[in-house]
């Protein structure tokens, strides 16, 4: 029975003995697992960098790249004016010139007690094919239109007449004009002899 007794307490010694005896286990499996997945990035990485530079084009294949699109740029530009001349000379081909009249306008101007006289022949285009409706439009408001002209040259500033495409008079006629007309038959309005002298 003594072998009992001493059995006993070696066996109730012996979990106070494992608790305090057995040193903590250390996490190896993971630190190893973080460092395999960041080798493994790294290396997905490398191989990114080293295919992009492969398939980068270079400074010269890019300055040629360049090169061919300022070309067909240029060249679209180039076809693009070549088409817009091409239209442009067949409306000149298919517009006639009518007279719109001969005027000669006496503007007096109070306060610098001057009197200015203009004189002119407009001239006017309209499509070929409207040349007859034109035509017979312009004999019912002949006298619309002169009212038209006259009023927008009376209206008219000095710097107006001194510009040397007469611009704002002739956008100011044309409108005017076609608008006495009913309809936008007149493309342009032309002078010929324009000259004014102030006194």
């Amino acid at each position: 029975m003594p072998d009992k007794a001493q059995a006993v307490p070696a066996l109730e010694q012996a979990p106070e003995e494992s608790l305090v005896a057995a040193p903590p286990k250390q996490n190896r499996g993971g630190l190893l697992s973080l460092i395999k997945a960041v080798a493994f990035v790294s290396v997905i990485v490398v191989v990114e960098i080293v295919a992009a530079s492969m398939l980068a084009p270079t400074a010269q294949e890019t300055a040629r790249l360049g090169q061919q699109l300022a070309a067909a740029s240029i060249g679209e530009t180039a076809k693009a004016e070549e088409h817009q001349q091409e239209e442009h000379s067949e409306q000149q081909a298919q517009l006639r010139e009518v007279e719109l009249g001969m005027y000669n306008i006496t503007r007096f101007n109070p306060a610098t007690n001057t009197t200015l006289a203009i004189d002119f022949e407009l001239y006017g285009t309209v499509l070929a094919e409207d040349a007859g409706e034109f035509q017979h439009l312009f004999d019912n408001s002949k006298a619309r239109i002169r009212e038209q002209v006259t009023m927008t040259l009376h209206g008219a500033e000095s710097t107006d007449l001194t510009d040397a495409g007469l611009g704002l008079i002739k956008r100011r006629i044309l409108e005017k004009t076609n608008r006495a007309l009913g309809q936008p038959l007149v493309k342009e309005v032309l002078f010929s002899k324009f000259s004014f002298v102030e006194r």
